[in-house]
């Protein structure tokens, strides 16, 4: 059941980020702040990402903690990049850097949840 619900809120999450990031590349869309267009772009294929994610935890439990484990380190290095251009005043919004790390706790509890649930009894 954990599993089958973190595959859920991962394809979710691909669908909310993809329609996001494609109405600000696609359609001009006006966020209100300054766009960090490296994150915008990344954020827009790590959507699809998110998508092959959600799939591959609904079929594979095992494979599916992999990918989430994969695509939680990702955001995090991107994270840990963004901080460090915002710290050096290039560009990167406080929305961007709030957004990145809510995909960030995201995917460490989509994460989380399926290596708890994957774990066998020692009998």
């Amino acid at each position: 059941m954990i599993q089958k619900t973190a595959s859920v809120i991962a394809v979710i999450f691909g669908v909310l980020t993809l329609v996001a990031s494609s109405r600000i590349l696609y359609l001009g869309s006006d966020p209100g702040y300054v766009v960090f267009m490296p994150l915008l772009i990344f954020n827009h294929i790590m959507g699809v990402c998110y998508l092959i994610a959600g799939y591959l935890i609904w079929r594979n439990s095992q494979k599916g903690e992999v990918t989430a484990l994969s695509v939680f380190l990702i955001n995090l290095i991107v994270l840990l990049t963004i901080f460090v251009v915002y710290l050096k005043g290039s560009g990167v919004a406080t929305d961007s850097l709030g957004a990145m790390t809510f995909r960030t706790v995201v995917w460490l509890l989509i994460f989380m949840s399926l290596k708890i649930t994957g774990r066998k009894p020692n009998i």
